[in-house]
């Protein structure tokens, strides 16, 4: 709860600091707002512990169907990328490059996906 009351009050900084400096420095306004989601991306590592021994955990549980978690890992991992990613493009006033951000994402997390929903759609059809 703590740190995301500090990332909210980060973001709601730069974003007011960010409104101030766009008029007369875009440039800045933009390095702004990427260093502040640097900042709050490096702040959020700390959670990455306890998400690491959840998997691992996890991973223990399911024995030799481990693989089968690494693409969902991926596809959050490609989320997390491609939102940000076009987020930061919007921020720089390129929203054509930001739709062709997460469309890539989109692309990319639906390839990796494909050999988990090929294996569900076998699974169906064997028991029919």
């Amino acid at each position: 709860m703590e740190l995301v009351l500090q990332c909210t009050a980060a973001a709601i900084f730069s974003a007011l600091t960010s409104l101030l400096l766009k008029r007369h420095h875009p440039e800045l306004s933009f390095s702004l707002s990427t260093l502040t989601l640097a900042l709050i991306l490096l702040s959020s590592l700390r959670l990455l512990t306890g998400a690491a021994d959840f998997v691992r955990s996890v991973r223990t549980s399911l024995g030799a169907n481990a693989e089968q978690l690494q693409p969902v890992l991926k596809c959050l991992g490609i989320a997390v990328v491609s939102r940000f990613g076009a987020g930061l493009c919007r921020d720089a006033s390129q929203s054509a490059l930001g739709a062709a951000v997460e469309t890539a994402g989109l692309l990319c997390a639906a390839a990796v996906a494909m050999p988990s929903v090929l294996t569900m759609v076998n699974m169906a059809a064997s028991f029919l």
